[in-house]
């Protein structure tokens, strides 16, 4: 039975299932939505979230939103490679990392990335730059994290990485914008000063699959 994937270019969100379909090496059927004619606010696409976000997974009569409870049911149904652990001590490790990389860096993360993607850097100058602060603690929090292993959650990929990736290649994209510059947030040398994170990412970036789910319009 088809997946059907409904999904943004450049969504965090999206891209963590896509990235985890391809882990995973499930193929899907690919619907792109144009966020610029409202295509998730439709009537049909409400009926299948009535939030009007992305991503939305379709497997058979089974509709799924929210990217977390995804992976988990793609981890329910394709158990391997495991993406959740092997045993319950594994599966606690990941949640416990997901929850705070969630609860904790997503929000300065966020706080840097969306003013400066609608192109308000000038007018929230002092917000982004607070954030810019608390994101600097959460990225030690990460080198911490990678101090004994190459990815978050142990020595395997897991749903840890494939949630938290996406949010800081966004907010690397962010920084490094022209309107960004001027602002001195202190990510220029971001290899430099966080070289675990910087590597982490390296390999993220060689799983297979990567490119495929990688936005399209990031390259455009």
């Amino acid at each position: 039975m088809a997946y059907d994937l409904y999904w943004i270019s450049g969504s965090p969100h999206a891209w963590r299932v896509m990235l985890a379909m391809e882990i995973k090496g499930q193929e899907y059927v690919s619907h792109r939505l144009d966020p610029s004619k409202g295509e998730h606010k439709t009537p049909e696409f409400l009926a299948m979230n009535p939030r009007g976000k992305v991503p939305v997974l379709k497997h058979g009569d089974t509709v799924i939103y929210e990217s977390t409870a995804i992976l988990v049911y793609l981890e329910s149904t394709h158990p391997t490679p495991a993406l959740f652990g092997a045993s319950a001590q594994e599966t606690a490790h990941i949640w416990q990392r997901i929850a705070e990389l969630e609860n904790y860096a997503r929000e300065p993360l966020y706080g840097v990335t969306r003013p400066l993607y609608r192109g308000l850097a000038n007018e929230h100058a002092d917000a982004i730059k607070l954030c810019a602060q608390d994101s600097h603690i959460e990225f030690l929090q990460v080198e911490d994290m990678l101090s004994g292993s190459d990815y978050l959650a142990g020595n395997a990929v897991s749903a840890a990485d494939v949630v938290y990736m996406p949010v800081v290649q966004g907010f690397l994209r962010a920084v490094n914008r022209e309107d960004a510059a001027s602002l001195e947030l202190g990510f220029q040398n971001f290899d430099a000063l966080y070289p675990k994170t910087a590597a982490w990412l390296e390999r993220m970036e060689a799983l297979p699959g990567y490119e495929k789910a990688y936005p399209p319009h990031w390259r455009e």
